[in-house]
Protein backbone atom coordinates (compact mmCIF):
# COMPACT_ATOMS: atom_id res chain seq x y z
CA UNK A 1 0.00 0.00 0.00
CA UNK A 2 2.84 2.37 0.87
CA UNK A 3 4.50 1.67 -2.47
CA UNK A 4 1.27 2.49 -4.31
CA UNK A 5 0.96 5.78 -2.43
CA UNK A 6 4.63 6.65 -3.14
CA UNK A 7 4.25 5.82 -6.81
CA UNK A 8 1.05 7.86 -6.99
CA UNK A 9 2.82 10.80 -5.35
CA UNK A 10 5.71 10.61 -7.77
CA UNK A 11 3.29 10.37 -10.67
CA UNK A 12 1.45 13.41 -9.41
CA UNK A 13 4.67 15.40 -9.12
CA UNK A 14 5.69 14.37 -12.62
CA UNK A 15 2.29 15.36 -13.99
CA UNK A 16 2.56 18.76 -12.31
CA UNK A 17 6.09 19.22 -13.66
CA UNK A 18 4.95 18.19 -17.12
CA UNK A 19 2.13 20.70 -17.04
CA UNK A 20 4.54 23.38 -15.82
CA UNK A 21 7.03 22.54 -18.56
CA UNK A 22 4.25 22.59 -21.12
CA UNK A 23 3.23 26.08 -20.05
CA UNK A 24 6.84 27.23 -19.78
CA UNK A 25 7.76 25.89 -23.21
CA UNK A 26 4.71 27.48 -24.74
CA UNK A 27 5.72 30.79 -23.20
CA UNK A 28 9.31 30.28 -24.35
CA UNK A 29 8.08 29.59 -27.89
CA UNK A 30 6.16 32.87 -27.87
CA UNK A 31 9.28 34.68 -26.66
CA UNK A 32 11.42 33.03 -29.35
CA UNK A 33 9.04 34.03 -32.12
CA UNK A 34 8.29 37.41 -30.49
CA UNK A 35 4.61 36.59 -30.45
CA UNK A 36 3.33 39.37 -28.21
CA UNK A 37 -0.04 41.04 -27.98
CA UNK A 38 1.49 43.88 -25.91
CA UNK A 39 -1.25 43.74 -23.30
CA UNK A 40 -0.98 44.33 -19.56
CA UNK A 41 -1.77 40.70 -18.71
CA UNK A 42 1.47 39.63 -20.43
CA UNK A 43 3.51 41.21 -17.66
CA UNK A 44 2.50 38.37 -15.35
CA UNK A 45 2.80 35.69 -18.02
CA UNK A 46 6.30 36.75 -19.01
CA UNK A 47 7.57 38.05 -15.68
CA UNK A 48 10.52 35.61 -15.72
CA UNK A 49 11.51 36.17 -19.38
CA UNK A 50 13.93 39.14 -19.73
CA UNK A 51 13.69 39.20 -23.52
CA UNK A 52 9.91 39.44 -23.35
CA UNK A 53 10.04 42.17 -20.73
CA UNK A 54 12.52 44.06 -22.92
CA UNK A 55 10.21 43.74 -25.94
CA UNK A 56 7.27 45.02 -23.90
CA UNK A 57 9.40 47.91 -22.71
CA UNK A 58 10.40 48.83 -26.28
CA UNK A 59 6.76 48.78 -27.32
CA UNK A 60 5.89 51.20 -24.50
CA UNK A 61 8.91 53.34 -25.44
CA UNK A 62 7.84 53.66 -29.05
CA UNK A 63 4.36 54.56 -27.85
CA UNK A 64 5.90 57.48 -25.93
CA UNK A 65 5.17 55.95 -22.52
CA UNK A 66 8.60 56.34 -20.89
CA UNK A 67 7.30 55.50 -17.38
CA UNK A 68 5.85 52.15 -18.48
CA UNK A 69 8.95 51.43 -20.55
CA UNK A 70 11.17 52.08 -17.54
CA UNK A 71 9.16 49.59 -15.47
CA UNK A 72 9.53 46.86 -18.07
CA UNK A 73 13.27 47.52 -18.57
CA UNK A 74 13.79 47.52 -14.79
CA UNK A 75 12.03 44.17 -14.47
CA UNK A 76 14.18 42.80 -17.33
CA UNK A 77 17.47 43.67 -15.63
CA UNK A 78 16.16 42.30 -12.33
CA UNK A 79 15.78 38.96 -14.10
CA UNK A 80 19.16 39.28 -15.86
CA UNK A 81 21.60 41.75 -14.36
CA UNK A 82 23.89 41.57 -17.41
CA UNK A 83 21.18 42.37 -19.97
CA UNK A 84 23.01 45.45 -21.35
CA UNK A 85 20.43 46.32 -24.01
CA UNK A 86 17.82 46.64 -21.27
CA UNK A 87 20.20 48.63 -19.04
CA UNK A 88 20.88 51.17 -21.79
CA UNK A 89 17.20 51.50 -22.65
CA UNK A 90 16.45 51.98 -18.96
CA UNK A 91 19.05 54.77 -18.84
CA UNK A 92 17.36 56.44 -21.83
CA UNK A 93 13.99 56.19 -20.13
CA UNK A 94 15.39 57.64 -16.90
CA UNK A 95 16.81 60.55 -18.91
CA UNK A 96 13.43 61.27 -20.47
CA UNK A 97 11.82 61.02 -17.03
CA UNK A 98 14.27 63.71 -15.86
CA UNK A 99 16.21 61.44 -13.55
CA UNK A 100 19.70 62.06 -14.99
CA UNK A 101 21.59 60.89 -11.90
CA UNK A 102 20.07 57.43 -12.19
CA UNK A 103 20.79 57.42 -15.90
CA UNK A 104 24.45 58.32 -15.28
CA UNK A 105 24.80 55.55 -12.69
CA UNK A 106 23.38 53.02 -15.13
CA UNK A 107 25.67 54.21 -17.91
CA UNK A 108 28.74 54.02 -15.67
CA UNK A 109 27.76 50.46 -14.72
CA UNK A 110 27.25 49.35 -18.33
CA UNK A 111 30.45 51.06 -19.49
CA UNK A 112 32.49 49.37 -16.78
CA UNK A 113 31.19 45.91 -17.74
CA UNK A 114 31.54 46.39 -21.51
CA UNK A 115 34.82 48.31 -21.60
CA UNK A 116 36.26 46.26 -24.46
CA UNK A 117 33.05 45.20 -26.21
CA UNK A 118 32.10 46.93 -29.46
CA UNK A 119 28.40 46.05 -29.55
CA UNK A 120 27.12 48.75 -27.21
CA UNK A 121 29.73 51.47 -27.80
CA UNK A 122 27.70 53.63 -30.14
CA UNK A 123 24.62 53.67 -27.90
CA UNK A 124 26.85 54.49 -24.94
CA UNK A 125 28.47 57.37 -26.86
CA UNK A 126 25.13 58.92 -27.77
CA UNK A 127 23.75 58.55 -24.26
CA UNK A 128 26.95 59.82 -22.61
CA UNK A 129 26.97 62.80 -24.96
CA UNK A 130 23.39 63.61 -23.97
CA UNK A 131 24.24 63.28 -20.27
CA UNK A 132 27.44 65.33 -20.53
CA UNK A 133 29.71 62.41 -19.57
CA UNK A 134 32.71 63.39 -21.72
CA UNK A 135 35.11 60.78 -20.34
CA UNK A 136 32.90 57.93 -21.56
CA UNK A 137 32.34 59.67 -24.90
CA UNK A 138 36.06 60.16 -25.53
CA UNK A 139 37.06 56.68 -24.39
CA UNK A 140 34.46 54.96 -26.56
CA UNK A 141 35.24 57.14 -29.58
CA UNK A 142 38.89 56.16 -29.26
CA UNK A 143 37.82 52.52 -29.01
CA UNK A 144 35.70 52.71 -32.17
CA UNK A 145 38.35 54.55 -34.17
CA UNK A 146 41.10 52.18 -33.05
CA UNK A 147 39.06 49.25 -34.37
CA UNK A 148 37.96 51.03 -37.54
CA UNK A 149 34.26 51.11 -36.63
CA UNK A 150 31.86 53.98 -37.44
CA UNK A 151 34.76 56.37 -38.08
CA UNK A 152 32.76 59.12 -39.75
CA UNK A 153 30.01 59.07 -37.14
CA UNK A 154 32.49 58.94 -34.26
CA UNK A 155 34.48 61.93 -35.52
CA UNK A 156 31.27 63.85 -36.23
CA UNK A 157 30.15 63.41 -32.60
CA UNK A 158 33.62 64.35 -31.36
CA UNK A 159 33.77 67.42 -33.56
CA UNK A 160 30.32 68.54 -32.42
CA UNK A 161 31.16 67.97 -28.76
CA UNK A 162 34.35 70.08 -28.93
CA UNK A 163 32.79 72.75 -31.13
CA UNK A 164 35.02 72.04 -34.11
CA UNK A 165 38.16 72.72 -32.07
CA UNK A 166 40.92 70.56 -33.57
CA UNK A 167 43.27 71.38 -30.67
CA UNK A 168 40.82 69.87 -28.19
CA UNK A 169 40.25 66.86 -30.45
CA UNK A 170 43.99 66.15 -30.55
CA UNK A 171 44.10 66.37 -26.75
CA UNK A 172 41.44 63.67 -26.26
CA UNK A 173 42.35 61.34 -29.13
CA UNK A 174 44.94 58.61 -28.70
CA UNK A 175 48.01 59.24 -30.83
CA UNK A 176 47.29 56.15 -32.96
CA UNK A 177 43.91 57.67 -33.87
CA UNK A 178 45.30 60.93 -35.25
CA UNK A 179 45.89 59.43 -38.70
CA UNK A 180 42.21 58.52 -39.32
CA UNK A 181 41.23 61.88 -37.81
CA UNK A 182 43.49 63.65 -40.33
CA UNK A 183 41.87 61.67 -43.14
CA UNK A 184 38.44 62.72 -41.88
CA UNK A 185 39.48 66.38 -41.81
CA UNK A 186 40.86 66.13 -45.33
CA UNK A 187 37.59 64.60 -46.50
CA UNK A 188 35.84 67.71 -45.23
CA UNK A 189 38.44 70.04 -46.76
CA UNK A 190 39.52 71.60 -43.44
CA UNK A 191 42.98 72.84 -44.38
CA UNK A 192 43.97 74.68 -41.19
CA UNK A 193 42.77 71.92 -38.86
CA UNK A 194 44.52 69.29 -40.97
CA UNK A 195 47.74 71.28 -40.72
CA UNK A 196 47.52 71.36 -36.93
CA UNK A 197 46.88 67.61 -36.73
CA UNK A 198 49.75 66.87 -39.14
CA UNK A 199 52.13 68.88 -36.96
CA UNK A 200 50.87 67.01 -33.88
CA UNK A 201 51.52 63.72 -35.68
CA UNK A 202 55.04 64.88 -36.49
CA UNK A 203 55.72 65.34 -32.78
CA UNK A 204 54.63 61.77 -32.03
CA UNK A 205 56.50 60.32 -35.01
CA UNK A 206 53.52 58.35 -36.33
CA UNK A 207 53.60 59.62 -39.91
CA UNK A 208 54.08 56.94 -42.56
CA UNK A 209 54.55 57.26 -46.30
CA UNK A 210 50.94 56.45 -47.10
CA UNK A 211 49.45 59.22 -44.97
CA UNK A 212 52.20 61.57 -46.14
CA UNK A 213 51.23 60.92 -49.77
CA UNK A 214 47.54 61.45 -48.96
CA UNK A 215 48.25 64.69 -47.13
CA UNK A 216 50.48 66.05 -49.92
CA UNK A 217 47.77 65.14 -52.43
CA UNK A 218 45.20 66.98 -50.30
CA UNK A 219 47.38 70.08 -50.05
CA UNK A 220 48.07 70.11 -53.77
CA UNK A 221 44.36 69.85 -54.44
CA UNK A 222 43.79 72.86 -52.18
CA UNK A 223 46.66 74.69 -53.97
CA UNK A 224 48.73 74.86 -50.80
CA UNK A 225 51.80 74.34 -52.94
CA UNK A 226 54.51 75.64 -50.61
CA UNK A 227 53.49 73.45 -47.70
CA UNK A 228 52.89 70.46 -49.97
CA UNK A 229 56.35 70.89 -51.51
CA UNK A 230 58.04 71.04 -48.12
CA UNK A 231 56.35 67.87 -46.87
CA UNK A 232 56.88 66.08 -50.18
CA UNK A 233 60.61 66.78 -50.15
CA UNK A 234 60.93 65.88 -46.47
CA UNK A 235 59.42 62.50 -47.31
CA UNK A 236 61.99 61.71 -49.99
CA UNK A 237 60.65 63.65 -52.96
CA UNK A 238 63.12 65.35 -55.30
CA UNK A 239 64.63 68.64 -54.13
CA UNK A 240 63.48 70.17 -57.41
CA UNK A 241 62.17 69.14 -60.80
CA UNK A 242 59.73 66.38 -61.69
CA UNK A 243 58.83 63.36 -59.60
CA UNK A 244 59.45 59.97 -61.23
CA UNK A 245 60.80 61.66 -64.41
CA UNK A 246 61.74 58.40 -66.14
CA UNK A 247 58.67 56.39 -65.07
CA UNK A 248 60.91 53.98 -63.18
CA UNK A 249 58.80 53.97 -60.01
CA UNK A 250 55.13 53.31 -59.40
CA UNK A 251 52.84 56.03 -60.77
CA UNK A 252 50.70 56.83 -57.74
CA UNK A 253 48.38 59.38 -59.34
CA UNK A 254 48.65 61.52 -56.19
CA UNK A 255 50.40 64.68 -55.11
CA UNK A 256 53.35 65.63 -57.30
CA UNK A 257 53.56 62.26 -59.06
CA UNK A 258 52.27 61.56 -62.55
CA UNK A 259 48.51 61.28 -62.93
CA UNK A 260 46.79 59.54 -65.80
CA UNK A 261 43.72 57.64 -66.88
CA UNK A 262 45.10 54.16 -67.75
CA UNK A 263 42.56 53.40 -70.46
CA UNK A 264 39.40 54.56 -72.12
CA UNK A 265 37.74 51.84 -74.15
CA UNK A 266 38.06 52.47 -77.85
CA UNK A 267 40.21 55.57 -77.35
CA UNK A 268 43.58 54.98 -75.68
CA UNK A 269 45.65 52.85 -73.29
CA UNK A 270 48.52 54.08 -71.11
CA UNK A 271 50.97 51.84 -69.25
CA UNK A 272 54.52 51.59 -68.02
CA UNK A 273 56.61 49.21 -70.11
CA UNK A 274 59.98 47.46 -69.87
CA UNK A 275 60.37 47.35 -73.65
CA UNK A 276 62.48 49.88 -75.50
CA UNK A 277 63.15 52.49 -72.80
CA UNK A 278 65.54 55.33 -73.70
CA UNK A 279 67.31 55.02 -70.36
CA UNK A 280 66.79 52.99 -67.23
CA UNK A 281 64.40 50.04 -67.29
CA UNK A 282 61.00 51.67 -67.91
CA UNK A 283 59.29 54.19 -70.13
CA UNK A 284 55.66 55.14 -70.70
CA UNK A 285 53.68 53.78 -73.63
CA UNK A 286 50.54 55.52 -74.95
CA UNK A 287 48.50 53.65 -77.57
CA UNK A 288 45.80 55.51 -79.51
CA UNK A 289 43.28 53.09 -80.99
CA UNK A 290 42.25 55.01 -84.11
CA UNK A 291 38.52 54.84 -83.46
CA UNK A 292 37.68 58.39 -82.40
CA UNK A 293 38.74 62.00 -82.85
CA UNK A 294 39.65 62.52 -79.22
CA UNK A 295 40.69 65.56 -77.26
CA UNK A 296 43.36 64.18 -74.91
CA UNK A 297 44.75 65.64 -71.69
CA UNK A 298 44.81 62.62 -69.43
CA UNK A 299 48.51 62.37 -68.59
CA UNK A 300 50.04 65.14 -66.49
CA UNK A 301 52.12 66.08 -63.47
CA UNK A 302 51.89 69.09 -61.15
CA UNK A 303 55.43 70.38 -60.53
CA UNK A 304 56.53 72.90 -57.87
CA UNK A 305 58.62 75.78 -59.26
CA UNK A 306 60.12 79.06 -58.10
CA UNK A 307 58.50 82.29 -59.28
CA UNK A 308 60.36 84.58 -61.70
CA UNK A 309 62.80 81.80 -62.61
CA UNK A 310 63.92 80.51 -66.01
CA UNK A 311 63.51 76.77 -66.62
CA UNK A 312 64.15 74.24 -69.34
CA UNK A 313 62.02 71.11 -69.72
CA UNK A 314 63.74 68.29 -71.60
CA UNK A 315 62.08 65.01 -72.60
CA UNK A 316 62.56 62.10 -74.99
CA UNK A 317 59.93 60.58 -77.27
CA UNK A 318 59.56 58.09 -80.06
CA UNK A 319 56.52 57.11 -82.14
CA UNK A 320 55.06 54.58 -84.49
CA UNK A 321 52.33 55.36 -87.04
CA UNK A 322 50.84 58.37 -85.23
CA UNK A 323 48.07 59.61 -87.54
CA UNK A 324 46.07 62.79 -88.36
CA UNK A 325 47.17 66.39 -88.57
CA UNK A 326 46.77 66.87 -84.80
CA UNK A 327 49.38 64.85 -82.98
CA UNK A 328 50.00 64.80 -79.25
CA UNK A 329 52.34 67.38 -77.76
CA UNK A 330 53.81 68.27 -74.39
CA UNK A 331 52.60 71.56 -72.95
CA UNK A 332 53.11 73.53 -69.74
CA UNK A 333 50.63 75.83 -68.04
CA UNK A 334 50.23 77.50 -64.67
CA UNK A 335 48.64 75.45 -61.89
CA UNK A 336 48.02 78.16 -59.29
CA UNK A 337 48.23 81.12 -61.67
CA UNK A 338 46.51 82.23 -64.86
CA UNK A 339 47.73 83.38 -68.26
CA UNK A 340 50.85 81.21 -68.52
CA UNK A 341 51.21 78.63 -71.32
CA UNK A 342 54.01 77.04 -73.33
CA UNK A 343 54.10 73.98 -75.59
CA UNK A 344 56.43 71.82 -77.64
CA UNK A 345 55.92 70.58 -81.20
CA UNK A 346 53.41 67.91 -82.17
CA UNK A 347 54.62 64.30 -82.37
CA UNK A 348 53.49 62.52 -85.56
CA UNK A 349 54.43 59.63 -87.84
CA UNK A 350 57.15 57.15 -86.98
CA UNK A 351 60.42 58.22 -85.31
CA UNK A 352 63.20 56.77 -83.19
CA UNK A 353 64.03 58.42 -79.87
CA UNK A 354 64.19 62.20 -80.12
CA UNK A 355 65.05 64.90 -77.59
CA UNK A 356 62.73 67.89 -77.17
CA UNK A 357 63.19 71.06 -75.10
CA UNK A 358 60.84 73.78 -73.90
CA UNK A 359 62.21 76.88 -72.17
CA UNK A 360 60.00 79.16 -70.11
CA UNK A 361 59.99 81.77 -67.35
CA UNK A 362 57.71 81.24 -64.36
CA UNK A 363 55.36 84.18 -63.64
CA UNK A 364 55.70 86.09 -60.38
CA UNK A 365 52.53 84.69 -58.84
CA UNK A 366 53.16 81.06 -59.80
CA UNK A 367 54.35 78.32 -57.42
CA UNK A 368 53.51 75.27 -59.57
CA UNK A 369 53.07 74.39 -63.23
CA UNK A 370 51.42 71.46 -64.97
CA UNK A 371 53.44 69.37 -67.43
CA UNK A 372 50.94 67.56 -69.64
CA UNK A 373 50.61 65.38 -72.72
CA UNK A 374 47.90 67.03 -74.80
CA UNK A 375 46.14 66.50 -78.11
CA UNK A 376 43.59 68.83 -79.71
CA UNK A 377 40.76 67.26 -81.67
CA UNK A 378 41.18 67.50 -85.45
CA UNK A 379 38.82 69.18 -87.90
CA UNK A 380 39.91 67.07 -90.85
CA UNK A 381 38.01 64.16 -92.36
CA UNK A 382 40.70 61.62 -91.32
CA UNK A 383 40.60 62.80 -87.71
CA UNK A 384 40.61 59.51 -85.76
CA UNK A 385 44.00 59.33 -84.10
CA UNK A 386 45.85 56.01 -84.02
CA UNK A 387 49.39 54.86 -83.36
CA UNK A 388 51.77 54.54 -80.43
CA UNK A 389 53.89 57.04 -78.50
CA UNK A 390 56.66 56.36 -75.99
CA UNK A 391 57.87 58.95 -73.44
CA UNK A 392 60.95 58.86 -71.22
CA UNK A 393 63.59 60.88 -69.42
CA UNK A 394 61.78 64.07 -68.42
CA UNK A 395 64.03 66.66 -66.82
CA UNK A 396 63.21 70.11 -65.46
CA UNK A 397 66.21 72.31 -64.66
CA UNK A 398 66.77 75.93 -63.74
CA UNK A 399 68.67 78.01 -66.26
CA UNK A 400 71.59 80.01 -65.02
CA UNK A 401 71.05 83.75 -65.21
CA UNK A 402 73.85 86.03 -66.42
Amino acid sequence: MKHIVAKSGITGVLVVLSLWLLVHNWQHRRVFYKDYAFQAKELDAFRHFPRALYALGRNAWFNNDAAAAARFFRRAVQENIFYMDAWLKLAQAETVLERPDQARSILQFSDAWTRNVFRWKWDQILLANELGMEEIVFHNINFLVKHGKKLRDAFQVLDTLVGGNAVRSVEVLDSENLTPFLEWLMRWGRVDDAEFVWDAMAETGIQDQDIRAKYVHFLVGKKQVLRATKIHRAGGGPAEGLTNPGFEDEISGRGFNWRYTPNNKGKWTIRQTLFGAFSGTHCLKIMFEGRENISFGHLYQIVPVDPVTDYRLTYRWRSRDLTTDQGPLVDIYGYDCKGFYRNGPMMLGTHTWREQKIEFTVPEDCRAVVVRLYRRSSRRFDSKIGGTLWLDDFKLEKLKTE
